[in-house]
């Protein structure tokens, strides 16, 4: 049997003659759209990490599907829809779309296996592992837009389970891009490193 999409995927429709996604704002500028979007999603990540209840944490797809749907609710009809598109950039290929729902279990079993250990994991331990989830659920790369976004705060999430936090202000744009491109090419050692320089012991300071 053929590999299909998953039933909900999408192909957003642009603005004619514009690669701006038709939203709820009704912005056709695809820079001042930009420029709203980071506002909301900031307000929107704010919550998310004021109040973890609001969505479910189960660190699988439909917990990743929630935050995404959270983040880009007042922007897009999709918010938390898969793609039903192949997607890269320039030389990295993500998931197809096709190959998607065949993945996921696979992908999502690293971050379910982890948030579930009985014994608190140490800093490298916590790097490594989160390293391992980041970079599998980034090249699965789900949605059509604020891939990163919903990713980030999936990760943030799941050290927190451990009492542990991630300062991504301190990590560069560029660093993010080039650590992710590693991984493409099967290295997660810079990424591992990203993470533990990152993160932050919770518990310690309480």
């Amino acid at each position: 049997m053929a590999d299909a999409v998953y039933p909900d995927s999408v192909d957003p429709a642009c603005y004619p003659g514009t690669t701006t996604f038709v939203n709820h704002l009704k912005i056709t500028d695809h820079n001042v759209l930009q420029e709203k979007e980071a506002g909301f999603t900031a307000i929107r990540s704010i919550e998310l990490f004021q109040r973890a209840e609001i969505i479910q944490q189960t660190f699988d797809f439909p917990h990743l599907k929630a935050i995404h749907y959270y983040l880009f609710q007042d922007l897009y009809a999709w918010a938390g829809m898969p793609r039903s598109y192949d997607v890269k950039k320039g030389s990295d290929v993500f998931t197809p779309a096709c190959e998607l729902p065949k993945y996921e279990a696979d992908v999502f079993s690293r971050s379910i296996d982890f948030s579930h250990l009985s014994t608190r994991p140490s800093i490298s331990e916590v790097a490594g592992s989160l390293a391992a989830c980041l970079g599998i659920i980034n090249i699965f790369h789900p949605f059509p837009e604020g891939n990163g976004r919903a990713q980030r705060i999936f990760i943030s999430s799941l050290a927190r389970v451990f009492q542990y936090s991630l300062d991504w202000n301190s990590a560069y744009p560029w660093e993010i891009v080039e650590t992710s491109k590693s991984v493409h090419k099967g290295n997660y050692e810079p990424l591992e490193l990203l993470m533990e320089r990152i993160i932050r012991d919770e518990a310690s300071v309480r």
